[in-house]
């Protein structure tokens, strides 16, 4: 469960990074996936939005990103707050699952377009790496 809240904050705060909201849309929203090997495995489109498979891995390497809002397969996250220092974005996030409610602050840092990359300042030296699976 903390991963999976720790992947889903990862993406939310990359949807807002630039708070210029039309800009973080285009830079942020859409589909991330930890192996973009893995993208067809886990994203489809229903109704013409992104949506996980219903039997894809669960969903814990993956995230979509809409406006203000990121998904997981289990939990929801929506931007509070942003902070940009130098290349660091720091977000505040409100997460929510079936059972639970919680705030989180993520770090993260882009890396081009399509690559977004979560750790946390106190250990700079471990990340996750997300990358955007084709839009």
């Amino acid at each position: 469960m903390r991963l999976e809240r720790y992947l889903l904050a990862a993406f939310l705060v990359a949807m807002s990074a630039p708070l210029d909201s039309a800009r973080a849309d285009d830079r942020l929203s859409g589909t991330w996936a930890v192996d973009l090997a893995s993208c067809g495995d886990v994203f489809t489109n229903r109704n013409g939005r992104p949506a996980f498979k219903r039997n894809s891995m669960d969903g814990a390497a993956g995230l979509i990103v809409s406006g203000k809002q990121m998904r997981g397969p289990r939990a929801t996250c929506d931007l509070k707050s942003s902070k940009q220092q130098g290349d660091v974005l720091t977000l505040l996030l409100g997460c929510q699952s079936q059972i639970m409610f919680d705030k989180m602050t993520v770090s993260v840092r882009f890396e081009g377009p399509d690559k977004l990359v979560r750790f946390d300042p106190a250990f700079p030296e471990i990340t996750t790496t997300y990358n955007r699976c084709s839009r």
